[in-house]
């Protein structure tokens, strides 16, 4: 089983979402997290600030994690943590991600593995 972090990035009111490419090799088309892999001997959360920042251009911390999930195929362990910005002002993340509000995230459409957390970012105080 492959093991995959994910982080919330969440900053004045908005959180960070990325789209992947529709000739992705996986999840086409979908939304995204900053995350990926985690290396051999690295911890989650070691891979979770190092992902971040490789794809996002974004130094983060993480706060906490939220939950861990399997994919339908069980192929993949997807463990999310809650992030934020370690330097607390605005940046620019690289493309494709962006910063977006509770409303704009209703137009997102992201893996069925991702249902908890979004559910929770939709139910939550954080972002709204």
């Amino acid at each position: 089983m492959i093991r995959i972090v994910a982080v919330l990035i969440i900053h004045r009111q908005r959180v960070l979402v990325g789209k992947r490419a529709d000739n992705a090799s996986s999840a086409r088309g979908l939304h995204e997290f900053p995350g990926g892999k985690i290396e051999r001997g690295e911890s989650a959360t070691t891979a979770a600030t190092r992902e971040c920042l490789e794809e996002t251009g974004l130094t983060v911390c993480i706060d906490r994690p939220l939950a861990s999930t399997l994919t339908d195929e069980e192929k993949f362990e997807i463990v999310f943590f809650l992030g934020s910005l370690t330097s607390g002002k605005e940046s620019e993340p690289l493309k494709p991600f962006k910063w977006i509000t509770l409303a704009e995230l209703e137009l997102c459409t992201f893996p069925k593995a991702n249902s908890f957390v979004v559910n929770w970012l939709r139910q939550s105080s954080v972002i709204v």
